[in-house]
This record gives structure tokens, sequence and C-alpha cells, in this order.
């Protein structure tokens, strides 16, 4: 692509016009100027040359051209001002060489002005204000006259008019049309109005008298009509002095009086002979008009030619001299848009603004070279960005980046899953405002400068998780990266592989010696039971306590080794309404005083998994529910218990919601009650829970506790499972071996 270079328009360029015409134009205009000058002044005694209109039209053709000079200067000067706006001041330097050069010129051109204001006063001696003076003044004496006639005969106009709008008169111009033109006739002769006429709007005459006299009705202009439609009196007088006036008579709404009269022809003729002697003597001052139009048009152009003449003297000068700047302004500012492709044009000449040029070039290439590599890097840290954002929207764990104040810069959607905030929440947050239990772990961070690692516990709507965070500062502490996951499921698993071999070995030690005893008691009883006389209710009691307890002690073993052996679950399609149905009336029958509803979907909810052991373990929760009702009836808290089972299929999974009116959970370590050896009774192991959670989790579900929010007092227990059939060879989860 080829470099843009930087080069402004050339001092000699003015258009449509080339400079070669222009020079061409000036050179004939100072030719006649100078001609012009030489004769005005070297032909005083003789003004016929001089004063010649072919030597005015001469300079008033020379003025012409001089004018298009003049407006090809300020073409150009007004392109300089637009270039000086557009490129914002980048023909500044140019403009005041340009002032400097006109103010220059400004002395000579008020020297030959005065001089022109001396040679106008010489001229104007030529002539006598005497007598230009005595015939204006006859001049004046015969338009008096004939203003003084005028005067008359508008003074009787204004007087017929006025008795023409006398109410009788105007009534007798529609009733009595005999009458009014006798008035007429009278009102003319009493006037001394020759004739007189009434014309209507559409200029047609209505009435018309005339006494004795040559004189007719002459035709008004349109002026005058318009002059005496606006109420102004219409006055025309014909060359033999005849005076005609058009009046409005206001009485009437459509009339205008006509009046004709032969004025004073001594009057006319004096008038007429004073204005031809007028006419004569101007004449005759025309020619010094002429001669003193020659003095003032030449020296006008010969200023004007120097003023143009130094102003294009300037304007090459400033192009000499501030183009080459200007062009460094403009590629200057070019460079400040951030266009570093720009360049200069290097002058012929080897001076400082060549070395100028050559040394901006440089600059420039070496800043567009350097924005090219800044590019390819930010490229680069954008796509490693956009690769590390895709990645960390896609891992589990949570990712936060906070700055040295701890405020949130950066959070991936698993961390507000985990902290149970949206992103806008998390984003501009402070740490430890919305995670206070990462404050620990941070403040070793900051004490240490190293990366630091910690279990904790988060506490929520969803219960209590298990969390491991580690907080790693950046370089120079510039910011911290917190990683944390949900270890919940992991820590679970650990505790139940331990109490599972917890389990295992209980069972593997005490079964061992459990049967022995148990022989012992019985055989006992069997020998000498009837042998012993004395005190036999004692050892009837002792021997069934010792039965009593060993059976106790082997049930609990069983419970012991059920956990331990816990089976992989086996997958099968089957109805999961039947089987909440099934549970739910097997309970029913097991204790008739609690009520026991469950309410399925009307169309079948086919799943796959272990129906054996999702029902072992909805009927451990259900039994545990009417257990708990029916501790808290006899309590007598309440008289009345229920447990309601609710299922709901959406989304590919199943809802089951068991809850009750027994006496629910404990609010403190709630979430332990699904851990192994963990129970609020005090006959119970703590395995029965341990056990459904393990199932439930075996089939992929999920299982929380909490408080039946439909009643006063009561639990709520809440199992995910989902409906996907699963590969056979797949297993859910991962679960320990059982121990034979």
């Amino acid at each position: 692509m080829r470099t843009p270079r930087i080069k402004l328009i050339s001092p000699t360029n003015y258009g449509p016009v080339g400079t070669a015409v222009l020079r061409a134009l000036f050179a004939i205009s100072a030719i006649v100027a100078t001609f012009a000058t030489y004769l005005s002044v070297a032909d005083v005694g003789n003004t016929s040359t001089a004063g010649s209109p072919m030597m005015t039209w001469l300079l008033v053709a020379n003025l012409f051209i001089i004018l298009i000079l003049a407006a090809a200067l300020m073409a150009r000067i007004y392109r300089l001002f637009r270039e000086n706006r557009s490129t914002q001041g980048g023909a500044r330097l140019r403009l005041r060489i340009i002032a400097l050069f006109g103010l220059a010129a400004m002395v000579p051109t008020i020297i030959a002005a005065l001089l022109g204001t001396l040679i106008n006063r010489s001229v104007e001696n030529w002539f006598s204000e005497r007598v230009y003076a005595v015939i204006e003044n006859a001049s004046d004496a015969a338009n008096a006259s004939f203003t003084a006639v005028i005067s008359d005969v508008r003074s009787n106009v204004t007087e017929a008019a006025k008795d023409l709008n006398d109410a009788s008169v105007v009534a007798a111009f529609t009733e009595a049309p005999l009458q009014f033109k006798e008035f007429l006739t009278a009102e003319s002769q009493l006037r001394n109005l020759p004739v007189l006429a009434i014309y209507n709007s559409q200029k047609e005459i209505v009435f018309s008298t005339q006494n004795d006299t040559p004189l007719t009705i002459g035709p008004m202009s349109e002026l005058n009509w318009i002059a005496a439609k606006n109420g102004k009196d219409a006055v025309s007088v014909s060359e033999d002095f005849v005076v005609s006036t058009l009046t409005r008579l206001t009485a009437y709404p459509n009339a205008y009086l006509y009046s004709a009269s032969q004025g004073p022809i001594s009057v006319g003729k004096q008038l007429k002979a004073t204005q031809a002697g007028l006419e004569e003597y101007r004449a005759a001052g025309l020619r010094k008009d002429s001669l003193r139009t020659v003095f003032v048009l030449s020296y006008i152009e010969s200023a004007l030619l120097v003023l143009l003449g130094t102003a294009w003297l300037g304007m090459y000068a400033a192009g000499q001299i501030a183009t080459p700047i200007g062009d460094l302004a403009a590629a200057a500012r070019s460079v400040r848009d951030g266009d570093l492709s720009v360049r200069l044009d290097r002058p012929k000449g080897r001076d400082e603004i060549d070395d100028l040029s050559q040394a901006f070039n440089q600059m420039t290439m070496r800043l567009s070279r350097q924005r090219r590599d800044l590019d390819s890097a930010r490229l680069e840290a954008e796509g490693r960005s956009e690769f590390i954002e895709t990645v960390l929207s896609g891992v589990e764990a949570g990712v936060i980046r906070v700055d040295p104040l701890f405020k949130i810069t950066l959070a991936n959607a698993s961390a507000g899953r985990l902290l149970e905030l949206s992103s806008e929440m998390l984003q501009g947050a402070l740490l430890h405002e919305v995670a206070p239990e990462f404050l620990s772990a941070l403040r070793k961070a900051v004490e240490s400068s190293e990366a630091i690692g910690s279990n904790i516990q988060i506490t929520s709507g969803r219960g209590t998780r298990d969390i491991h965070v580690r907080i790693s500062p950046e370089a120079e502490m510039s910011g911290f990266v917190v990683t944390f996951h949900d270890t919940t499921r992991l820590v679970a698993g650990q505790r139940q592989a331990a109490w599972k071999d917890v389990a295992r070995r209980i069972a593997h030690e005490i079964r061992n010696p459990l049967t022995p005893i148990q022989l012992s008691a019985e055989r006992i009883q069997r020998r000498f039971g009837k042998q012993i006389t004395i005190d036999k209710d004692t050892f009837d009691s002792c021997t069934d306590t010792i039965l009593r307890q060993v059976g106790d002690i082997g049930r609990m073993v069983e419970e012991f080794s059920s956990f331990a052996r816990m089976p992989k679950p086996t997958l099968a399609p089957f109805d999961l309404n039947e089987l909440v149905q099934n549970i739910a009336f097997a309970q029913r029958l097991a204790s008739p005083t609690v009520a026991i509803v469950a309410t399925v979907p009307e169309q079948k909810s086919m799943m796959t998994g272990d129906e054996r052991l999702l029902g072992q373990a909805l009927t451990n929760i259900i039994k545990n529910a009417r257990e708990s009702v029916e501790r808290h009836i006899l309590t007598g808290e309440i008289k009345v218990g229920s447990v309601s089972i609710n299922l709901e299929v959406m989304s590919e999974k199943a809802i089951l919601t068991v809850r009750d009116t027994g006496v629910g959970f404990p609010v403190e370590d709630r979430s332990r009650l699904l851990e192994p050896y963990v129970t609020t009774r005090e006959t119970g192991v703590g395995l029965g829970l341990a056990i459904v959670s393990r199932i439930v989790e075996d089939h992929g579900g999920e299982i929380t506790l909490g408080d039946n929010e439909l009643a006063e007092s009561g639990a709520r227990v809440n199992i995910s499972l989902p409906l996907t059939v699963l590969n056979e060879d797949e297993e859910l989860t991962p679960s320990s071996e059982g121990v034979a």
C-alpha cells in the first residue's frame, strides 16, 4: 500500500485561472493605469483627450481587470482561511506574512490617495461656484412659480372635494343625478376648475362638466390611480402646462374627482428656459467630472495595483517560508490522530527543512513499527485472555481474582454458583463481604506472600458445604487469585469409606465372640434352669437379659455389616409412581394413627435404577418421618400428625419431597445427619440416613434436609434423582467394596 504524503495547496495555484493569465492581466492593467496617469498629468491645459469618454471607458475596463485580479487574490486568501480552519491553524503563518506585506503596501496607497485629493481640488477651481449659484437660483425661482401654480390648483380641488363630500350632495349623487351635475358645474365655475369629472373605481366617467374650454378630459397614469386610491392627491402636468388632478371622495363609496386646468403659459416657458440653461451648464460640468473621473480612476487603479502586487509578493514569500512548516504541522496532527503512515515530501533544496522532514519521516517509521508490535502483542494477549475466559467458564472450580484492596476484578460462573451470588453482585465487591469464610486464608496469604490452601465450611440455604480454597498471590503482590471447589461429596465419601472400614472391623470383631456368648447363655438356661430353686426369678431374668442384649448387639452388627457391604445398584427400568404408592401403603398399615398421603403424577414416571435399594431408602425416610410424628403426638404438642409424599418429574429429573409434622431436624449440624453414626435418637445407631444418602448418591442424585415450611413444625427431605438410563457397565458414583 502506498504511503500517504502530506502536500498543501501550492501558493501559485489560483483555481481555474492560471498564473500566466493573471500575470498578463496584471501587466496590461499596469500599462493602462500608467498611460492614463501620464495623460492626466501631462495634458492639463487641454482636457479633451484626458476627459474623453474613450479614456473613461478604458479606465473602467482596466478597473474591471484589476477587480478580477483582486477576486483571484481574495479567492486564494479565502482558501487559506478555509485551510486554516480545516487544519486547525495550519495556515496562520502564511496569513500573517500576507497581512504584513499588505500593511506595508498601505503607505504608498495613502500617499496616492492624498495626491489624488490635491489634484481634485485643483480641478474644482477651474469652475466658478458663483456662476453655478446664479443658474441654480434662476432654476429655483422658476420651480417656485411652477410649484405655486400647482399649489393653487390643489387648493381649489381640495375645496371642491370638501363641497362634494357634503351629505346633501352625496345623497343627490344617487337620488338626483341632474341636481348633482348642476352642482358639479357650479363648483367648476366657483373653483376656477374648467374641467371636472367623477370617476368610479373602474376608471369610468360617471359625471363630467366643461365650462367653455378647449381642455379635454385626459387619461391619468396608473401611478396616479394608485396614489388616489391610497387617499393621496395625484397631480399630473403635461408639456403645455395643463394641470390634471385625481382625488378620492371619502364620503362616496366608489368615486374619484378629476380636474383639469390650464396653467400660466409664461410660467411654463420660464421653467423650460431655466431648465434648458441648467442642463447646458450641467453638460458643461460633465467634462469636469470626466477629467476628475480619469484622475480618480487612474490613481485608484495605481494604488490597487501596488496593493495587489505587494500582496502577491507576500503570498509568494509566505508559500516559500510557511508551506514546509505547514506541511510539518499537518503531518504532526495526522500523527496525533493516530495516522503513523504519513510521510513528508523532502524539499528540493538541502537546508534545515530537509533535515527536519527526514527526521520526521524516520520518527513516524519507528513509531509505526512499534505500534505494529504493540498491536500484535495486544492481539496475542486478547487471544490468551479469551482462552483463559473460556477455560474458566468451563471448569467446575470457582476462580476469583482480587486487587491489592481485595476488590473482585474477575469471577467465573462457577464462583457465583458456589457462593450462590450472581456475576453482577460479585464484580467489584469486596472478597471478605461476599465470602467472609475466605478471610482467614487470605490473611495468611498476605502475611506469608505464598500460596495458602485451607479447608473451610460455608453455611447457606443449601446447608453446610465443605469447600477447599487456595489463595495464590500475584507477582509483586499486585493481586490474588482465589480458587475453590465444593468437596462436600468428597469429604462425605471419605467419611463413609472410613466408617465402612470401621463398621466392617466392628462387625468382624463383635460377631466372633457374640455367637459363643449366645450359645452359652442358652445352654446355661436349659441346663440349670430346672435345677435352680433358690432365686430362680433372678436367674431367669439374668439369662433373658443376656440373650436379649446379645440379640440387640446382633442386630446392630447386622446393620454395621449391611452398611459395610452396600451393594452396587443393579440398574433396571421401573415405575417410580408405583414404588412410592406401595411404600406409602405399607407405612399406613404400620401406623394407622398417622395420615400418610402420597401425590404422584397421573402418567407413569419411568426411571432407571435399583428398585430394591431405592425402595429401602424411601422406606427408611418415610418410616423415620412416621416415627417422628408419633413421638411428637406422645409429647402432647400435637394431636394429629401427617406425612406427605410429593413426586414431581421435570427436566429429566424426579423430585421427591417428604414432609412431616414431627419434631423436625435440629438446626445445628443438620448436614452431618447424613453421615454414619450421627443420630438424634437415643436408641438409634445413626446409619439409616447414611445408607439413604449413599443409595441416592449411587444413583447420581442429591438429598437435602430442611424444615417443613408448610407447617408450624416438622421436617422436610428433598431427593433429586435423574431419570436418564445409563449403561449397565457404567458406575454412577465410586463405591467401596463390601466385606463378606
